[in-house]
């Protein structure tokens, strides 16, 4: 029987640790969504929120609203919470994975409707004249750099409906780290499109809205809110994240608790008025959720609305949506009279959306779980890449070191050596890819609030992408061994740079898969 020698027991440990590294944040993967959706629990006075709440109420669409969340049991959808609002009540309130009605939840974009409502009430007082005024007018006397023709015709409509054609080098759907005052950065960048022509989903453009809406009122925007949508809204102390400069995101950065959330749903639904308080006018609630896109718009990035699209809402055929990443959804159904509410940790976006749709169409889409979708669409290429590094394994051995090789074989075997090494370093750095997707997870919703959830898991993961690449090496090295007898010391300088370029090549493509569908979903 062969003694394992040390290379061989180094690669065993290796393949260990990547396993036990990936059962571990699958563990972990919701709970570092989960951490970031929320920023813990808030004081709630739940007997003072406005909400007339009613579980035996007895409703139009109730069978078929059952069936919706006996359909999200079945699918093991990833919510938080689910309320329905119907005819004014609260019928149903579910919560999940131990968050509760005073869980403070990240709205993320559906932060831009409550930016579009607080420009509705700022055009109620007057303090902004009209949706087709240039931007510019609210900045007199300052001057901005890349300036044009086009830049000059930038009104606050093309900014609620995504149409400025600001030019930021790059998709700004994620709203990439701004230093600074983010609307300045906005403010200052060239427009390379004729406004209203182009729809570009963008999370930078409306902090200019908000900072419009403080040079008009001299007060900040939460101070704005919480006068005159939050107060009346009985919406309480919410935290709204800033930039730099102290200006509240315009598109993301709301945290809410699910039934606050609701709360404006059922202000629009209700024409603008929240128990017997008018809050903003019934004028804007219909225009800014009327779809105004233009049908010859034309759509740069991979975000494009399905339906239409409004005043920072999205539009469909029978109801409009405020949206949010992971599936933060407020839907709003006049004709039926409901509000539908979701938070989730949902990265494809589309299981809350596939959910109502048996309410609508009376079938779901189809979803898959968020990593359940990434395996999916990672398989092709997994596919490809094991094809394509075995060929190449192939030929390195069939022309590049059949000489060094004393044991000769015929090509099928040559061809399964190269099967088994390109397997190997394949799967394995699939595997690593996850962790490395972990790892990188953590570092993007830790950095807003100035730690990381796994930091150790993150050192780990660095040390590992190294300790693999010598285990790849020495994988192969034991393998031609074993299978050829090939001159070892000779074969290093042709496998060490192969290991490194295949194992960076399988890492940067699957990540990028992954981003991909982040950002496909994003919006």
């Amino acid at each position: 029987m062969q003694k394992i020698n040390n290379n061989q027991k180094f690669v065993a440990v290796i393949i260990v640790l990547l396993f036990s590294m990936t059962i571990y944040h699958n563990i972990y993967f919701d709970k570092i969504f989960s951490y970031y959706e929320h920023n813990g629990e808030k004081d709630y006075d739940l007997d003072n929120d406005g909400w007339v709440v009613d579980l035996t109420y007895q409703y139009d669409l109730k069978v078929d609203f059952d069936e919706m969340f006996s359909e999200l049991d079945n699918r093991d959808y990833p919510a938080n919470s689910v309320i329905l609002v119907k005819d004014g009540y609260i019928v149903r309130e579910e919560y999940y994975n131990d968050f509760n009605y005073n869980t403070e939840f990240n709205t993320y974009s559906v932060t831009k409707s409550f930016t579009s409502a607080l420009v509705g009430i700022a055009l109620d007082q007057g303090l902004i004249n009209s949706v087709n005024d240039s931007i510019w007018d609210y900045f007199p006397n300052r001057t901005f750099e890349n300036d044009s023709p086009n830049k000059q015709k930038v009104t606050i409509k093309h900014i609620l409906m995504m149409t400025s054609g600001i030019d930021y080098g790059g998709d700004p759907t994620l709203a990439p780290t701004v230093e600074g005052s983010r609307a300045e950065y906005v403010l200052n960048r060239p427009v390379k499109h004729e406004p209203g022509t182009v729809w570009v989903y963008d999370s930078q453009a409306p902090s200019v809205l908000l900072r419009i809406i403080e040079l008009q009122s001299n007060m900040t925007v939460v101070q704005f809110a919480e006068e005159y949508l939050f107060g009346p809204l009985q919406i309480q102390k919410p935290l709204w994240t800033e930039d730099e400069s102290g200006l509240a995101f315009g598109g993301f950065g709301l945290y809410l608790a699910p039934r606050e959330m609701a709360k404006l749903g059922q202000l629009y639904l209700q024409g603008g008025v929240w128990n017997d308080t008018r809050i903003v006018s019934e004028h804007w609630v219909t225009e800014s959720t009327t779809d105004s896109l233009d049908p010859n718009i034309k759509f740069i990035y991979s975000t494009i609305p399905t339906g239409g699209y409004g005043y920072l809402w999205w539009i469909y055929e029978d109801f409009y949506v405020a949206s949010g990443l992971h599936g933060q959804r407020i839907i709003v159904n006049p004709e039926q009279d409901y509000v539908l509410t979701f938070t989730s940790l949902d990265v494809t976006q589309s299981g809350a959306n596939a959910l109502h749709q048996l309410i609508i169409k009376g079938e779901a889409e189809s979803w898959r779980k968020p990593m359940n979708e990434f395996y999916f669409r990672s398989l092709p290429y997994f596919a490809l890449f094991l094809l394509t590094f075995s060929a190449l394994n192939f030929s390195f051995l069939k022309y590049g070191l059949k000489s060094r090789i004393e044991d000769k074989k015929e090509d099928k075997d040559l061809l399964l050596t190269s099967f088994i090494s390109s397997f190997f370093v394949t799967f394995m750095s699939y595997l690593l890819t996850l962790s490395i997707i972990f790892a990188v997870l953590d570092i993007y919703f830790g950095n807003p609030r100035g730690f990381m959830l796994f930091p150790k898991f993150q050192l780990l993961t660095c040390v590992t992408i190294l300790a693999f690449t010598i285990s790849a090496v020495l994988f192969e090295k034991e393998w031609l061994k074993h299978r050829h007898t090939a001159d070892l010391p000779n074969t290093s300088k042709f496998i060490i740079p192969k290991a490194i370029v295949f194992i960076t090549a399988v890492i940067l493509l699957f990540f990028s898969i992954y981003l991909n569908m982040v950002a496909e979903y994003s919006a």
